[in-house]
């Protein structure tokens, strides 16, 4: 018989009750806190400063709710500038200062994921979200306590190709940034899209940050693809291959994954560049913060959004980035509490059960409907295109899962 981890504590759980051995139960603190690391200042210092408020929100929202079983939870952020080892250092920090208190962690990269993990263990193990969508980082069995909220770059191109496959596409080039970040889903990608048909007839690794338009512009007119999907990039050089396209007079439909999906850098490029983004389209794992019809979340963050930050741009709008912030943290939440509530103890060990254990789960908005963890990550998301007229992203697909 398999033993894994859930038949392992369940086990373990009934030989004690047997024995009739009491369990050794840690003293519950007078507030519950919850670690991170921002990169508030550093190359994606804008990122940071716009999910920073999230964090606020949800101490308010959370504690307004009762905390944990009625205990008031805290969190303490710090600067990582976006460097792995700083998010190492704060955590071990964090760690030392907060004790047995500290229940969980949030971290700002693959780069902070990875290099923490190793550290997971015993008694310094916390359940650990991030930004990070990296695929590696959807398997149990090698990152027990870590999750995402949502799918994986590799399920992220699945919804797109299958997208594609759905309006008759036959070919497609990959071009992706020379990182980890964007190789990740390349080689799933190549399987995927042979299983649906579609021919990948370029694949072309480029610098994440001034790179060769031209040179990469070339090389995909001459490859003839109907479809792009870009990869491994935040702001710069996505815009800058759509616009070089557009000069060219290529026909070609671009698509991004979730970190070229925000609005806020769309508009920008917009405003100083004009129009050629038109169409543009891509892969949200989440609703846009104006789609709240039928989102009481939404409407809560609304709410108290217009109440805290009354004269910033989180008044009337939650960037995409605050909201996969929102969604780690909901998720970290309804596992403790779920934890807190089964009378079991807030340990690493029950909480990631918990949350491995999450079905069927209506966020109240993030999703399209209810969604259920599977390998510690969500794989759902919709199509989205962007109207230069409206300066929203609307739905191109209905919410799919892989």
């Amino acid at each position: 018989m398999k033993l894994n981890r859930r038949s392992f504590l369940a086990t373990s759980a009934a030989a004690t009750a047997v024995m009739g051995t009491p369990m050794i139960l840690r003293a519950q603190p007078s507030e519950y806190v919850l670690g991170a690391s921002l990169p508030l200042t550093g190359p994606f210092a804008t990122a940071g400063q716009l999910v920073a408020p999230a964090f606020q929100l949800a101490a308010k929202l959370f504690n307004d709710e009762g905390g944990v079983a009625g205990t008031p939870i805290r969190f303490v952020t710090e600067d990582s500038g976006y460097i792995p080892q700083n998010a190492l250092a704060n955590y071990q920090r964090a760690l030392a200062t907060e004790g047995t208190a500290m229940i969980a962690y949030f971290a700002d990269s693959t780069g902070a994921m990875k290099l923490i993990a190793p550290e997971l263990k015993g008694e310094n193990a916390r359940i650990m979200g991030s930004t990070s969508f990296a695929s590696e980082l959807a398997d149990p069995s090698t990152h027990p306590y870590q999750y995402m909220s949502g799918p994986s770059y590799q399920s992220q191109f699945d919804i797109l190709l299958e997208n594609i496959a759905a309006q008759g596409g036959t070919s497609v080039a990959f071009i992706y940034s020379n990182t980890e970040f964007g190789r990740d889903p390349i080689e799933h990608g190549k399987a995927t899209a042979e299983r649906l048909g579609i021919e990948v007839v370029l694949e072309e690794a480029t610098k994440p940050q001034g790179a060769d338009i031209p040179t990469h512009v070339t090389k995909l007119a001459q490859s003839g693809a109907e479809h792009c999907i870009l990869q491994g990039y935040v702001t710069g050089v996505w815009p800058q291959l759509i616009g070089g396209a557009r000069q060219f007079g290529l026909p070609t439909r671009f698509y991004g994954t979730f970190w070229g999906m925000e609005k806020i850098i769309a508009d920008r490029i917009t405003q100083e560049a004009g129009p050629f983004l038109e169409g543009y389209e891509g892969v949200m794992p989440y609703r846009y913060f104006w789609d709240r019809e039928d989102a009481p979340r939404y409407q809560k963050y609304a709410e108290l959004s217009k109440e805290m930050f009354a004269g910033t741009p989180m008044e009337n709008y939650m960037s995409t980035w605050a909201i996969q912030t929102m969604c780690g943290l909901e998720i970290a939440m309804k596992a403790i509490r779920d934890t807190a509530e089964a009378g079991q103890e807030l340990t690493a060990d029950n909480i990631a059960e918990t949350l491995s254990g999450i079905s069927d789960w209506d966020t109240g908005g993030f999703f399209g409907g209810p969604v259920t963890m599977e390998n510690n990550s969500i794989k759902t998301g919709r199509v989205y295109a962007y109207d230069t007229e409206t300066g929203l992203f609307n739905p191109r697909s209905d919410w799919l899962s892989v």
